[in-house]
């Protein structure tokens, strides 16, 4: 025996059986090592971009079938336009069907217009009056005073506010939500100018409403912007890329959508309003349907307006956006820079959009305006300043 082997306790060379409680660590961290390398291969040899959550596949072929989908942008600066669901019943706001409300058609206003140029052009002087429930008055008319823009503005006393700083305000993309719709008609002074967007389902409905109330109207054209198709204004948008009968029909599609109204006004468009051959082919059509068109002053290159004053178009461009920031304090800003315009110019022309929190600011600002020295006047007023 060796002398290093009588130095050694017994059982030195024997090795400690494994405890229960690390026998059951080693066995989670390998079912652990197994559930993350099962998971890793599922992320990377699996494309599932839903991340496993349920989808479902729905074939919209039957209901867009001459529409598309619709993006995203702030209605200015962010409501978002939703696909016309043209075969559903009407709602009331309480989701019960509404007995009086009636279906808005889609309806296409004549492209074969006898006193129409095949440039799109009427005859000199001749202005067609639309409106779309009655077709018989979709045909040109020498008198150029019943031009739409002149024939549902708003009379205004002009001895009351005279030598008063004039102030307008437009509330685009109502239309589309019921419930800021209806707080709009509740709370707006009847001199605010309301914009419908082209793509709500009781639009009939409401305008009736708007305009028994005194309020002008004015309908949002979607234009083409420079990120488009990523940036979709929605169906019916007029294209650089579209010859002028295309963006034609489109236009008098959107133009069918209500009646009553003075004029149009962008939505988006900053590719299609710096487009020269475009853009004058829009006006063409403004000048021979008899409307006024409004500029919201989004895009700083836009041709139209001046397009608008060479064909000897009513046009007018805003001096800013109320709520380009949706927060409180910057729409009374705003407005307050709105004011100092006016005091400056003598008129002044702010946009904003159908925001509960622009609502009831704007309402309340107009209840003291004509107390602080101003006069709040309908859109058409500034066109004669």
């Amino acid at each position: 025996m060796a002398a290093n082997d009588l130095k050694k306790p017994l059982g030195q060379e024997k090795k400690t059986p494994l405890r229960n409680s690390q026998i059951f660590m080693l066995g989670s961290l390998a079912a652990l090592a197994v559930l993350v390398t099962t998971l890793a291969s599922w992320i990377f040899l699996v494309d599932d971009p839903h991340g496993g959550y349920a989808t479902k596949k729905v074939d919209l072929s039957g209901t867009l079938n001459s529409v598309a989908q619709i993006g995203v942008e702030g209605i200015r600066p962010g409501i978002k336009p939703g696909i016309p669901e043209t075969n559903l019943p009407e709602t009331n706001l309480d989701g019960q069907l509404d007995p009086d409300a009636q279906t808005d058609g889609l309806t296409e206003l004549t492209a074969n217009d006898p006193n129409t140029a095949d440039n799109g052009t009427a005859n000199s002087g001749e202005v067609r009056v639309l409106d779309p429930s009655d077709p018989s008055l979709n045909s040109a008319v020498v008198d150029a005073s019943k031009a739409p823009y002149r024939i549902n503005a708003r009379e205004v006393n002009s001895d009351a506010i005279a030598g008063l700083p004039k102030i307008s305000v437009i509330v685009d993309g109502l239309g589309l939500s019921q419930t800021t719709t209806q707080e709009a008609l509740s709370l707006l002074a009847p001199d605010i100018t309301l914009a419908f967007a082209p793509y709500g389902n009781s639009l009939a409905r409401w305008t009736r409403r708007a305009r028994a109330q005194g309020h002008e109207l004015l309908v949002q054209v979607p234009m083409e912007p420079f990120d488009y198709p990523n940036n979709d204004p929605g169906p019916h948008t007029l294209l650089t890329s579209a010859n002028a009968q295309a963006n034609k029909a489109s236009l008098n599609w959107v133009l069918g959508r209500f009646d009553e109204y003075v004029g149009v006004v962008n939505y988006m468009g900053a590719r299609f309003s710096t487009d020269e051959m475009a853009g004058s082919d829009f006006m063409r059509e403004m000048k021979a349907n008899g409307l006024m068109y409004v500029e919201t002053g989004a895009s700083g290159r836009s041709r139209l307006n001046s397009i608008a004053s060479d064909l000897s178009v009513p046009n007018l461009r805003a001096d800013l956006v109320i709520d380009a920031r949706g927060r409180a304090a910057d729409i009374e800003t705003r407005l307050i820079q709105l004011e100092t315009i006016a005091q400056d110019k003598g008129v002044a022309l702010g946009v904003a959009s159908a925001y509960p929190i622009s609502i009831r600011i704007i309402s309340e600002w107009t209840q003291s305006l004509r107390q602080r020295g101003f006069a709040l006047v309908p859109v058409t007023t500034l066109l004669q300043q």
